[in-house]
């Protein structure tokens, strides 16, 4: 490749590239949209039994001066044992994932959630659970 072409290719990736990106065309110019679910606060939550099933109980903040919807919050009770087939094949593959959701959460406010109380995640008498780490997704209300 000579001198000539190989500024022709320079130009020519310098203008696919940078010039899109400089007039917010491209990648780099795309700010990475925050998900509304990582800016909401887990007030309390607690660990719960009923009929040889965990479940959990909490309150959920949102701290922003925007509501938002479709919130739900994922509780994984038995991760450490994801593919453990001695666990049962509900753990296994799910970890005793236990779900809450929430359609809407208004600005500033607190709303108590609970977990639906089905058999995905069971009691094991000899066996401690994970700690409670929540999992949290949400959309930003646009009707706002």
């Amino acid at each position: 490749m000579n001198t000539r072409t190989s500024t022709f290719a320079a130009a020519l990736l310098f203008a696919l590239m940078v010039v899109p990106a400089a007039y917010g065309k491209g990648p780099a110019s795309k700010p990475a949209a925050k998900d509304a679910g990582a800016t909401l606060k887990i007030v309390k939550d607690g660990l719960y039994e009923h009929d040889g099933f965990y479940f959990v109980k909490g309150s959920i903040y949102n701290p922003n001066a925007n509501g938002v919807k479709n919130v739900v919050i994922r509780y994984y009770i038995w991760k450490k044992f994801i593919g453990h087939a001695d666990r049962g094949s509900i753990v296994e593959k799910g970890g005793g994932l236990v779900i809450a959701r929430i359609k809407y959460l208004p600005p500033k406010q607190t709303v108590e959630f609970a977990t639906a109380t089905d058999d995905s995640a069971p009691v094991y008498t000899n066996a401690e659970p994970d700690p409670l780490n929540a999992e949290i997704n949400a959309e930003w209300d646009q009707d706002q």
